[in-house]
């Protein structure tokens, strides 16, 4: 790690409270969201005289920012509230022929399962999970011979949440391409820790990020890009006077029309302007971006192969295949329950989940060498 993004960690993450390896369940704001979040409080608490553009404003100046932390225009953001939120929108705005198929993988998240299930079920559409059988990942080969040929929509996990398994997007997204196939990525547990590229974006058609994992901002914040065949695809099935242009002007709302702000925007959720919440969010993005990505996916590359280099193997059974990984490590335990290895670590003041039964690792920015070395000594115990 260099210098100067030593000293910007040191300033912004020495509030932290535990040895944290849990941004995969909930990333820690930087310590500037405090200060930022006050200011907004402060509108909430007196917002006397406060500018009606300016207010409005907060939403499309961080659509900018997220645009630029993307690589993209802000015509492809939207603000929403969760995954689960945008992929509703797609479920409920795409127009579905007879025998369309919407198709996922067997123990996806349920943000990229649930509203496919629920659109399934009103009959719009036919969802398909599919079973890697034996599979690590989904290969370009694999899916070229099990896709349905009726796939309309694709929807999976960049890095998967419980193993931490990383899809390869470039080649998988080429293959949706070929096959006119939307496809629909969830980077909530990848994008922060790793970016995602420019020409891994350009086939991506819905990218959709929680806010509060990777990106180190607040809950009930998500972001959607879609892209230009994403907009043509997908109608906009919700009303709000945010998203209308005579928003634009207080004294023009009841001339009433269904049009709506350019690009993305027509999907955006209701009072997106949020004081508090898009403080906190600019402030993790901000040191996301004075970081710079590609710094902190070398950096927590370095602690993860770390860890993997000393981590006690006979107690442990590494189910994180070592060919696809991300930010996210996922261990068996062999002679302890990891439940109780788990309430042990807390003892000891480091912060961990268990998922599907394993220990769920997270390494980040704001963690060292320092930390893992006492995460390795606590988990080898007898």
């Amino acid at each position: 790690m260099n210098r100067q993004l030593d000293e910007l960690i040191k300033k912004e993450y020495h509030h932290l409270g535990s040895t944290y390896f849990n941004t995969a369940y909930f990333g820690p704001s930087p310590y500037s969201a405090k200060q930022k979040v006050s200011r907004a409080l402060q509108k909430e608490l007196d917002p006397s005289f406060y500018d009606y553009n300016t207010w409005m404003g907060i939403s499309e100046r961080m659509r900018v920012l997220i645009a630029d932390f993307l690589g993209t225009s802000a015509d492809h953001i939207t603000h929403s509230t969760s995954s689960s939120d945008i992929i509703n929108t797609i479920a409920n705005g795409y127009q579905f022929k007879k025998g369309d198929k919407v198709v996922s993988l067997n123990r996806e998240y349920p943000s990229n399962t649930l509203p496919w299930m629920l659109a399934s079920e009103r009959g719009e559409v036919e969802f398909e999970l599919l079973e890697l059988n034996g599979e690590i990942v989904p290969s370009v080969e694999w899916l070229k011979k099990h896709l349905p040929k009726e796939t309309r929509i694709f929807n999976i996990s960049h890095v998967t949440f419980d193993t931490g398994k990383k899809i390869d997007l470039l080649g998988i997204g080429r293959l949706m391409q070929e096959r006119d196939i939307l496809f629909v990525v969830d980077t909530t547990q990848s994008l922060g820790g790793m970016p995602i590229t420019a020409e891994e974006l350009a086939v991506i058609d819905v990218l959709t990020c929680a806010s509060y994992k990777w990106i180190l901002g607040p809950y009930g914040h998500a972001f959607g890009y879609f892209s230009e065949k994403a907009q043509k695809l997908v109608q906009h099935t919700t009303a709000n006077w945010i998203k209308s242009p005579n928003s634009k002007v207080v004294y023009s709302l009841l001339d009433y029309t269904t049009e709506t702000l350019p690009g993305a925007r027509k999907y955006d959720r209701g009072q997106a302007s949020n004081f508090l919440a898009m403080a906190c969010l600019e402030a993790g993005l901000e040191f996301l971006m004075a970081a710079k990505l590609d710094k902190i996916a070398e950096h927590n590359a370095k602690l993860r192969d770390h860890f993997l280099d000393h981590y006690p193997k006979q107690k442990f059974e590494l189910i994180t295949p070592k060919e696809h990984m991300g930010n996210i490590l996922a261990l068996k335990c062999k002679n302890v329950d990891s439940i109780t290895l788990e309430r042990e670590l807390k003892f000891r003041n480091i912060d961990i989940s268990v998922r599907q039964g394993n220990l769920r690792l997270s390494f980040h920015v704001f963690n060292n060498l320092d930390q893992v070395e006492t995460l390795l000594k606590a988990i080898d115990v007898e």
